[in-house]
């Protein structure tokens, strides 16, 4: 298709009433989108938490804590809490702990405890649940207590015996009931903070906005035009990669095997002292030993120090495990395969350090770099001191 032919589809595009309505709507003003927040768990906590909170700024007293402990506390694992309670909650005691021991949520009041695991994006941890009830029936012997799931849709936790599922969805229809019935009595700032957090819920939770039917339509009355402009998207993972390529080679540090979503290196002294297999190990190169920055989920950039291994175990991989490990801080449980003594992450938004280039971003960026270069070099400096040693058993492996 020529030049012309994707202009003609463009005006088509411009021409297209949906196109207008979904541009205004997306142009509209939302606290949580001008401060980068929406799509970040923890932020959806910090919010819930606020509106939790009867003692807040927010003028809804306790009337959303009320409504979502009805729900809560009428099912069955709410184990010897009744609901008649709520209706003598002494809400000046009432508190609302974020990330208490790493819980999200926790409602103290005189009599019972909530604690609400919330999963927005991610996947449960091995344990956690186990973990956080524990923690609760130890704090807090002498109160009654329950524990929710939160997701978007309410799908069941691991361990659903214990663990309530409640939804993002009835969190919207509550909210939604609030505004329709009682927006006059609450803080007009307060009022604009719930309307803007139900539109993200919408539009990024449960994609059952309009804004959301109007680009599904738009999508298909533009096929071609669309199919077109994504296969021409930047790929932020690639241009990613150039930036820290970049920054890598900026510290003096020699670039390693090549993935997408990831970029490795070895300070140069190190680099005579690293095996390469002559099998296959997972990265292209076949190095024994690499640092590497993984940046495959978009929210988040992970630094690790990596010892590889291909099928069979061998002296050079065994040796150099027990050396790294010597180090104070060097973690005990490593993997099957990819043995990490060392990890360190940041949270981190990909699309918006690539598509808006943040100076905010950037600083962000180079402070990380700045963190783990300590870590750097104290491996670098360990395996030095058993440069020979290893340098005699790299030599000594043969036909690997």
């Amino acid at each position: 298709m020529d030049i012309l032919d994707r202009e003609k589809q463009y005006k088509e595009l411009l021409s297209d009433n949906l196109y207008d309505r979904l541009l205004l709507r997306t142009k509209e003003p939302n606290i949580f989108k001008i401060l980068g927040v929406s799509d970040y768990e923890i932020r959806h906590s910090n919010f819930l938490g606020w509106l939790l909170d009867p003692n807040e700024s927010h003028g809804l007293n306790d009337l959303f804590l009320q409504r979502v402990l009805q729900d809560i506390l009428i099912d069955e694992r709410a184990v010897g809490i009744s609901i008649i309670e709520l209706s003598n909650l002494n809400i000046s005691k009432v508190e609302v702990r974020r990330e208490w021991k790493n819980i999200d949520i926790l409602i103290i009041t005189d009599n019972f405890v909530v604690c609400i695991e919330n999963k927005m994006w991610s996947g449960e941890s091995e344990g956690q649940l186990s973990k956080y009830s524990k923690i609760v029936n130890h704090n807090f012997p002498n109160k009654k207590k329950c524990f929710v799931f939160l997701s978007p849709s309410g799908f069941d936790a691991s361990d659903s015996n214990t663990y309530i599922s409640y939804s993002y969805k009835r969190i919207s229809e509550i909210l939604e009931s609030i505004i329709d019935n009682r927006s006059e009595h609450i803080k007009a700032t307060a009022l604009q903070y719930i309307q803007d957090y139900l539109t993200i819920l919408r539009q990024n939770v449960m994609n059952n906005d309009d804004s959301n039917n109007w680009a599904r339509q738009l999508y298909k009355n533009h096929k071609n035009f669309f199919d077109f402009v994504f296969e021409n998207k930047p790929d932020i993972w690639d241009d990613f990669a150039t930036i820290l390529n970049k920054k890598v080679i900026e510290q003096g540090w020699v670039l390693g095997s090549k993935n997408k979503g990831y970029v490795r290196f070895v300070p140069p002294n190190l680099e005579p002292l690293i095996l390469k297999y002559n099998r296959a190990n997972g990265w292209p190169n076949k190095e024994a030993f690499l640092f590497e920055f993984d940046f495959n989920n978009k929210t988040r950039l992970s630094f690790r120090s990596i010892v590889s291994a291909p099928k069979d175990y061998f002296d050079y991989d065994k040796r150099l495990v027990e050396i790294i490990g010597e180090l104070e801080g060097a973690k005990e449980n490593l993997g099957a395969k990819w043995k990490c003594h060392f990890s360190k992450t940041l949270n981190w938004n990909l699309e918006t350090f690539i598509l808006e280039e943040d100076e905010a971003q950037e600083r962000k960026l180079d402070k990380f770099i700045e963190d783990i270069k300590p870590v750097v070099f104290k491996v670098e400096e360990q395996l030095l001191k058993h440069k020979a040693e290893l340098l005699k058993l790299k030599e000594g492996i043969n036909n690997l």
